[in-house]
């Protein structure tokens, strides 16, 4: 069998790398792309190298790990090739290694420089980058923004004056002690905080230092920090793919569809990408379930590493653990990654399942999983809404789609029970206890119609009653030109949806379902209560209450009519109409 249109079909439309295997499941080919499955496509004729009608020919299968962008698709190849050797790669296979950016914070005055080599001497290294003359014009405006010395130490100890680079502002001089040793270690600092890819923590200090200055007149030096700042803002892009972690780590990550569960293990060898796996499995619904992945996945004979991390935590964590232990013959941990690299890994491991998983049926709400950054596909999404006027008859409502469409007998509506006033919260809060506390399937997504207030309070609610893992939105109003914002727990900034997009038209129209069946319950109940009210006149029974609360459906409250507004009722005498008016001016 060799490559077909059948096996280009199922790649993503993603940036990656493509693994082409032959009939033995042996590497013959790694490359990567913009378009992984474009660039495969131009195997069967486009590509003209010629190499490529026997890499077409030998290939059975092609595998592919997503990236979030073309650098680290680059890295990854990269590493690849040098795990795999794959026959028809002709390059890369060198040992020659990517170069890094050194800083030796094992020296008093730290210096920054480009590196090939990796020594345990107390340094920090930051890379690997593609290219020295790139890492070159990058160490330059680096430098531009925490200018550290470059020189070797012979020049540096026999030196009495600045050199050029403090000439052109790319150096602060320690050598000829131009700068102080706490402000160099904060530079350093900085510099570590600013490649370690923690931005926002460096810019956070950096405002704090900034308006201290300040506040002392030190105006030169706040307007220094200030341009920092914005050169910050226009940082490296972070890799992820390649790292510095003495030990090997598997990343389970996985994606739910309707009747299984497609999972993505991917494997870093000594904090490298070197490898990946994916299957599918039969969504059984059970609650150890993901321990019995894991474990079926190593007793196939895959290599344990010592940590695992997996999105799903297990419900037998302890019990698989000591498993796993006893089969590697050293300690296992398995945890769920939840920041820095591993959470950035795990984001990966999601991606590659979901691409895997992925199918023209589930198009449209895989979509609004990628997005929203859901584990799995929101077969049945449910959104809430609080509907009353200044506190008064409040009810909510709940819209369910099912498979992106409106489910009306899955509809419900919801009286709110003793809370005075308008606490939308506590309303929020009362209508959600009452929804999970029953024996009703789970929605894959609870749509929230509100901003972080109302995502604040279904996160504590999901949390109390033990379902943290159901996964919920807020969906706000947009502000200006914008579109509708979407907040998800644990993030500052909103996320937003392509404008005009489906996803973004079929998230509008529940929210709008649920928004319009509030309204409409709201309505009745304040009809009702006021026709009650009407019938309580002398005369007025409940035909003739009826009639007047159409007639005046364009008035908000029952104290603003007026004898205007009766006269044109033909089953209203004149008595009626002066005895509606006594009633209603007694109410106020």
């Amino acid at each position: 069998m060799a490559l077909s249109g059948e096996i280009i079909r199922k790649l993503p439309r993603s940036t990656g790398v493509y693994i082409m295997k032959n009939a033995q499941s042996e590497v013959i080919y790694v490359g990567k792309a913009k378009d992984l499955r474009g660039r495969v496509h131009a195997y069967l004729g486009q590509d003209t190298r010629p190499s490529v009608p026997y890499i077409a020919e030998q290939t059975e299968r092609v595998d592919f790990i997503v990236t979030r962008n073309e650098k680290e698709a680059l890295f990854l190849e990269n590493q690849l090739i040098k795990s795999h050797m794959p026959r028809y790669n002709v390059f890369l296979k060198d040992d020659k290694s990517y170069v890094r950016i050194k800083i030796s914070t094992n020296e008093e005055w730290p210096r920054i420089s480009i590196t090939r080599k990796v020594l345990k001497d107390g340094a920090r290294y930051f890379g690997p980058y593609s290219s020295s003359q790139a890492i070159r014009t990058t160490l330059r405006a680096v430098s531009r923004i925490f200018p550290l010395r470059r020189c070797k130490d012979t020049v540096f100890k026999n030196r009495s004056r600045p050199c050029m680079y403090y000439q052109i502002s790319q150096c602060v001089g320690p050598c000829a002690k131009r700068v102080t040793k706490e402000q160099y270690d904060d530079l350093v600092g900085d510099l570590i905080t600013f490649l370690d890819g923690k931005n926002k923590v460096l810019e956070e200090r950096l405002l704090k230092r900034m308006k201290r200055e300040s506040d002392r007149q030190n105006y030169e030096t706040a307007a220094k920090i200030r341009d920092q700042i914005i050169a910050i803002r226009d940082s490296l892009v972070s890799q992820v793919v390649i790292g510095n972690t003495p030990i090997d780590v598997d990343i389970f990550g996985t994606y739910g569809l309707d009747d299984k569960v497609q999972i993505s293990v991917l494997h870093i060898a000594k904090g490298v990408m070197a490898d990946s796996h994916s299957f599918a499995v039969q969504n059984t619904q059970e609650d150890d379930f993901m321990m019995n992945c894991i474990l079926q996945f190593y007793l196939k004979g895959n290599d344990i590493p010592p940590i695992i991390y997996a999105d799903i935590e297990p419900e037998g964590r302890g019990n698989l653990e000591q498993i796993l232990s006893d089969m590697r013959g050293s300690k296992v941990c398995v945890r769920k990654a939840l920041k820095g690299t591993p959470r950035q890994w795990m984001s990966m491991a999601r991606e590659n399942a979901r691409s895997y998983g992925r199918t023209a049926d589930t198009s449209l709400l895989d979509d609004v999983a990628k997005i929203l950054r859901l584990p799995a596909v929101p077969n049945r999404m449910e959104c809430y809404d609080i509907s009353s006027f200044q506190g008064s008859h409040p009810v909510a409502s709940r819209a369910v789609f099912l498979k992106g469409k409106p489910e009306k007998s899955l509809y419900r509506h919801y009286r709110i029970r003793d809370i005075e006033g308008q606490d939308d919260f506590a309303m929020m809060e009362q209508v959600l206890r009452r929804r999970l506390a029953g024996d009703e399937e789970r929605p894959d997504l609870l749509v929230i119609d509100g901003g972080k207030g109302q995502l604040g309070v279904c996160v504590r609610v999901l949390e109390s009653l033990g379902m943290s893992s159901i996964p919920v939105v807020a969906m706000a109003k947009p502000r200006g030109t914008k579109s509708d914002r979407f907040f998800l727990p644990g993030e500052k900034d909103a996320v937003f949806m392509p404008q005009r997009s489906a996803s973004l038209r079929l998230m509008q129209r529940l929210r709008d379902e649920a928004h319009r069946f509030a309204v409409t319950y709201h309505k009745h109940l304040r009809s009702k209560s006021i026709s009650t009210v009407l019938e309580e006149i002398p005369g007025i029974g409940p035909k003739k209450a009826r009639s007047i609360l159409m007639h005046t459906s364009h008035l908000e409250e029952l104290s603003r009519i007026r004898r205007e507004d009766l006269v044109g009722l033909r089953c209203l005498t004149r008595s009626d109409v002066d005895r509606i008016l006594e009633f209603i001016h007694q109410g106020d």
